[in-house]
């Protein structure tokens, strides 16, 4: 049977690992896109010998350095590129057949560049995580003390604007007051998605 897929995204700093830790806690099944990043590249796995091969400076220490990968690609847009074009081809794969395997009629795919990276042709259904850019600027230096409000900027700029992901989800879940008031919005977007038959 296909698999009912809702797409959860959102800028960075947003609110989304918040919004899928209380659908998990509701029983939702959750496919998370960055766990699925860190898995494909695990020790022993094709894309980790694709990656030792590609970025041998990574892997000087013995086994992957985020740090040091993270440096060598973000300073050079062609090695940014064939980063992706090694790991993305290999996560698409790992979710699809996640999806496919999934114990669940309804899956919750949380992907953070879900419109950047084409993952939104896998969904039938999207909401994105809204956060006021002051609001998401402070997580963002809570989160990583070495964040100025500079740094924070760039990445958000870096990123699809605000506008772009409303007007390309189905759904927008506001999170810019208290946690009790995202989980009632996120009860509610729950039971919304799980009575879509009812």
């Amino acid at each position: 049977m296909k698999k009912f897929v809702v797409g959860i995204t959102g800028g960075i700093a947003s609110g989304k690992s918040a919004v899928s830790g209380m659908l998990e806690k509701k029983g939702a099944y959750i496919i998370d896109a960055d766990v699925v990043a860190r898995d494909v590249v695990a020790p022993g796995s094709e894309g980790e010998k694709l990656l030792k091969a590609a970025f041998p400076k990574a892997y000087e220490s013995g086994s992957l350095n985020r740090d040091v990968l993270r440096e060598e690609v973000f300073s050079d847009d062609g090695k940014l590129k064939r980063l992706n074009g090694i790991t993305h081809p290999l996560i698409r794969k790992e979710i699809e057949n996640r999806i496919e395997n999934a114990p669940a009629d309804t899956v919750f795919l949380v992907v953070p560049l879900l419109f950047e990276s084409g993952f939104d042709n896998l969904c039938d259904y999207i909401a994105t995580v809204v956060s006021d850019e002051d609001k998401r600027i402070i997580r963002l230096k809570n989160r990583n003390n070495n964040i100025t409000e500079e740094l924070a900027r760039k990445f958000m700029s870096a990123q699809l604007s605000e506008n772009e992901r409303i007007t390309r989800a189905d759904e927008v879940i506001v999170n810019n007051e208290s946690l009790e008031k995202l989980e009632a919005r996120v009860n509610g977007f729950y039971e919304k998605i799980k009575c879509r038959e009812c």
